[in-house]
């Protein structure tokens, strides 16, 4: 099913905004809660920063000019599915496994803040990107067959639009008309900000009447990166072209959250709604990984527990309140949404939450910082911050401590001088993790914790550092991960993005060996019809094979060939594909070419809904 923004829902959406009254709720009432949570986006794109003079978010800006800027604001983890599994349950997701990208689904024995809230009359919905679901690349593979059972509608949430990017799972229309045979896959043609926003709007205009949670994971700035309009046009030309990106899809964003705080005071909400704004961990920074946004002037990134990879914007205002234009200085986590939540709906307070309820400290009313200690683990890494100190475990040899509030912050050990201080947090740090489940501490040093540490903090190693603030005349081809393609993986062949499409070349030395492209965890009901926009200098033969939830593996017999005219032009080709069931994992084998440009490929399986499209870049014509 398609969305598409139309004149009869426009003015649907007016009409209810407008003939909902202000003050249709006293002010006894419970009040809502709206959690927006950002990805990849680091510390310095929050403009009160004031640390990077590129950046623009008025809006963000005045979210955080009308309430609380939280300049030590944390999450819990320094990747996004740990970090979105702290922040919906409030609790340390290790104490449930939920560690890392690969230790997925969220357990549904774990109670969300939507949960938590439901015995409070609270209506709740889920926008945009959800993460929580088993994945291919999830270890729990026994439940990656069921993934629409981990979907937000089994987590306590009454409404989800559920999905990254144009398509997403969802559970009711931008109408808010229940959809048979929920879930269903829509496809809205708008810029994922843009339909994130709109899903928001309508659940705000709907629920009025009601107290509410909204969880609003934007996609952004997170890869893939795009150049939306008229956003992009604005950005500073000299800049690098993923700097230019991230800037337009953050201000993107920020255009989004005026329209939500416009519609809060439009509906008379705006004093009875607190909202969160947080960054789900820093921005990464390592070679062919950068996604345009920068951590300035935190040292490290993403997936580091030093401050780069997890002190991120942290805003939220509550018109009369919380105190506006207040810089709370305290460390803060974003585990203290759901306790703050929790707290305002008039519940009992949970014992099992990790977090605190941050009103009474803002508000003056309790002294002192809301907590002794703030906790992380994580792959191979392990820190505790107390006070201004941080200790950070690397594996089971390496320890740092660092003095956040020294002009060289994390990056002077200041192990050797202060062995006490040491000594201490490694107590409190070794205690914590004896609550949680094992591996426990210390853990084998992980390859990739040891050069981010290198790099960042020893700079014994090349670290990315600072950003050029100036584009250079012929830049090197990103190294694509499977991030920046989009879930396409290269099998003997090494890929790139590069000009705006995904760059397939042969591997030196490979010889005769065809490297091709593989796609698994799909869920397509045949046939299927493909089409694939490809450039390919030589021509050959293009084939896609596929293999069913029934079959163990490929057989010859399912894959179909197609001729590539030798062009440098670019051209659509496009077959039948005569699947029986659901096709669950794809390959595609391109021409045997040097290289071969693909701009996008999409695939229409007989349900008859919108297609899948895996578009990498504007660099083809239409």
């Amino acid at each position: 099913m398609s969305l598409t923004p139309t004149p009869l829902r426009l003015l649907g959406a007016l009409a209810l905004a407008t003939c909902v009254a202000p003050g249709l709720r006293s002010a006894e009432s419970k009040p809502n809660v709206i959690l927006i949570y950002s990805d990849d986006h680091g510390f310095a794109d929050l403009a009160a920063q004031k640390t990077d003079p590129d950046i623009r978010t008025p809006q963000l800006d005045a979210l955080a000019g009308n309430g609380v800027r939280f300049v030590r604001g944390y999450v819990s983890a320094p990747q996004c599915v740990p970090s979105r599994a702290g922040v919906i349950t409030g609790r340390y997701q290790q104490r449930f496994g939920v560690e890392d990208n690969l230790k997925g689904p969220l357990p549904l024995a774990e109670l969300t803040i939507a949960e938590r809230l439901k015995p409070a009359g609270y209506v709740s919905a889920q926008v945009g990107k959800w993460h929580l679901e088993p994945t291919p690349r999830s270890e729990e593979q026994s439940s990656a067959e069921n993934a629409h059972a981990f979907l937000p509608g089994a987590q306590g949430f009454d409404e989800y639009y559920c999905g990254p990017m144009n398509t997403f799972m969802a559970s009711h229309d931008l109408e808010g008309i229940p959809l048979a045979h929920a879930p269903q896959r829509l496809t809205d043609p708008r810029f994922r900000c843009v339909w994130q926003t709109a899903a928001a709007l309508s659940f705000i205009n709907r629920h009025a009447r009601e107290p509410f949670f909204l969880y609003l994971a934007y996609f952004t700035p997170h890869v893939p990166l795009q150049s939306p309009e008229p956003w992009f046009s604005r950005t500073p030309a000299q800049l690098p072209l993923p700097r230019r990106q991230a800037l337009a899809m953050i201000a993107a964003m920020d255009e989004g959250i005026g329209q939500i705080r416009a519609r809060l005071r439009a509906l008379g909400l705006e004093k009875n709604t607190l909202v969160f704004f947080i960054g789900d961990n820093g921005a990464p920074l390592k070679d062919g990984a950068w996604n345009g946004s920068l951590n300035t002037p935190l040292t490290g990134e993403k997936g580091m527990l030093t401050d780069g990879g997890i002190r991120t914007p942290f805003v939220a205002e509550w018109p009369g309140t919380l105190p506006a234009g207040r810089v709370y200085e305290s460390p803060v986590s974003s585990l203290d949404v759901a306790a703050t939540a929790v707290a305002l709906a008039g519940l009992p307070g949970d014992r099992t939450l990790d977090g605190v309820n941050l009103i009474p400290f803002v508000r003056g009313e309790k002294n002192g910082p809301p907590h002794a200690a703030l906790f992380w683990r994580w792959r191979s890494q392990a820190a505790v911050r107390a006070d201004h100190w941080k200790l950070i475990l690397l594996g089971p040899e390496r320890k740092f401590l660092f003095d956040l509030d020294s002009p060289e912050g994390e990056t002077k050990d200041r192990l050797a001088d202060f062995p006490s201080v040491a000594a201490d947090l490694e107590r409190k740090l070794m205690a914590w993790d004896a609550t949680l489940p094992p591996p426990h501490l210390p853990r084998a040093a992980h390859p990739q914790d040891n050069a981010f540490f290198d790099g960042h903090v020893l700079k014994t190693a090349p670290a990315p550092g600072k950003r050029p603030r100036a584009a250079k005349a012929a830049a090197a081809p990103a190294s694509a991960s499977p991030e920046l393609t989009q879930g396409w993986i290269g099998r003997s062949c090494s890929l790139a993005i590069q000009d705006g499409a995904l760059r397939i070349s042969a591997e030196p030395g490979a010889g005769s060996v065809r490297g091709f492209i593989t796609h698994p965890g799909l869920n397509l009901a045949g046939p299927l019809r493909a089409n694939v926009r490809l450039r390919s200098a030589r021509g050959g033969t293009l084939a896609l094979a596929w293999r069913t939830r029934e079959q163990p593996d490929f057989t010859p017999e399912n894959a179909i060939r197609t001729a590539v005219a030798p062009s440098g032009e670019w051209q659509t080709v496009g077959f039948d594909l005569p699947a029986r069931g659901s096709v669950i994992h794809l390959r595609l084998h391109p021409p045997a070419d040097a290289a071969v440009d693909i701009a996008e490929i999409s695939l229409r399986d007989s349900t008859g809904g919108a297609p899948q499209v895996w578009n990498f870049g504007r660099a083809a014509p239409p």
